[in-house]
């Protein structure tokens, strides 16, 4: 094995949590906004076609929602992300109502103020995506009960385009599964997810283009401009259909390309999460979920090791000033610290490893004495 299981569910938290965080303060970067505070460095310095471009219209495409987050509520996925980990350790494994309540306490909290008075889904199928790793994490082993559980998750959260949500926490999810059980192909993992998927859609539409372009090694400004390019073209084709049917349940095929970027960041070089968490970022297109994104399936691949020291350095001394600035609550998706990322990434794989009491710690004497390899520990014979 590469890289232990437990390094993988460290990298698969720790990678989206930084993924968001770079992607945040490049896509700053972008549109001129300053860091917090002045002693903290850009964390990726901007190409010079981006210092000549970034005052015009070439940046059209920072945010799929044509707006630029401000770093104030631009990590709700994550942080939904952080309290369905919450649960799954709370109650050891996937409980329905345990769930729905984190659902709902969320929503409370952080969607709607004041209160709407008509419950809307507020994620895209993206950061559907993003909310759904740690169940993606827990049940990996698996193939049908991974999409059995899914398939339970997500009916709680309320949205209106189920089908596409699923497509899209499928893909993800089930690319995670493979590479934490050390199956993963870069070269035919995308025709394996497509076969696991089971629909055809938008999406699927898309990852079939970045496995052409990834066969032809196309560049980074090339595959962003086909992605885009074949997402309008997808949308024009079903507005066409839609107008014939009479439906308005399809969700924006657009929505769909921070997945497909973050598939042709980190399969093109899957062994180097720096570098694809970097590209993802200067593709410039919703910058936050490409990144997380690409660092989820990196981290996956690569464990915690893969992930650069001074990259967790800053994403702190980020928070901190943050913090110090505005007095707001902490960041990296309300943690406050890369260190309680790592801590309730170990407390998840504790609870699916079947440790009694994963608050106990990695460190503690009798999870010392326990630990093996799956399927070798055995009941004592007396």
């Amino acid at each position: 094995m590469r890289h232990s299981l437990l390094s993988k569910f460290q990298g698969t938290i720790l990678g989206a949590v930084l993924g968001d965080s770079i992607g945040l303060q490049y896509q700053r970067q972008l549109v001129g906004i300053p860091p917090q505070a002045e002693d903290l460095e850009p964390i990726l310095p901007l190409t010079k076609h981006q210092q000549l471009t970034i005052g015009g219209a070439t940046f059209a495409l920072n945010s799929l929602n044509s707006k630029i987050p401000s770093g104030k509520d631009s990590s709700a996925s994550g942080r939904l992300a952080v309290a369905c980990t919450q649960s799954l350790i709370r109650c050891r494994g996937l409980d329905l109502k345990d769930w729905r309540d984190t659902w709902e306490t969320f929503a409370k909290s952080e969607i709607y103020h004041p209160p709407s008075t008509e419950f809307e889904s507020i994620f895209n199928p993206c950061e559907a995506a993003v909310a759904a790793l740690p169940a993606a994490m827990f049940f990996h082993e698996n193939k049908a009960k991974l999409r059995e559980k899914i398939m339970l998750a997500i009916e709680v959260w309320p949205n209106e385009n189920k089908p596409e949500w699923e497509t899209a926490i499928l893909a993800v999810g089930y690319t995670i599964a493979r590479t934490l059980k050390e199956k993963l192909d870069p070269a035919t993992a995308i025709e394996e997810t497509i076969a696991y998927v089971k629909t055809e859609n938008a999406l699927t539409e898309l990852l079939l283009q970045v496995q052409i372009l990834l066969e032809k090694g196309a560049d980074l400004e090339t595959a962003a401009t086909h992605l885009c390019k074949s997402a309008t073209a997808f949308r024009e084709r079903q507005d066409e259909g839609k107008k014939k049917s009479q439906t308005n349940s399809i969700v924006n095929p657009e929505n769909f390309i921070p997945i497909a970027l973050a598939f042709y960041c980190f399969l093109n070089t899957p062994e180097d999460l720096r570098l694809s968490v970097v590209r993802a970022a200067r593709c410039g297109i919703a910058g936050q979920i490409t990144c997380a994104l690409t660092g989820a399936l990196s981290g996956a691949y690569n464990g915690v090791a893969g992930i650069p020291v001074e990259w967790r350095q800053i994403s702190s001394a980020d928070v901190k000033s943050q913090q110090l600035a505005e007095g707001r609550e902490p960041s990296l998706w309300g943690t406050g610290s890369d260190g309680k990322i790592v801590e309730l990434a170990n407390n998840l794989f504790a609870v699916w490893a079947g440790v009694y009491r994963p608050d106990a710690g990695l460190d503690s004497a009798a999870l010392a004495r326990s630990v093996a390899a799956p399927y070798v520990i055995r009941p004592r014979k007396i």
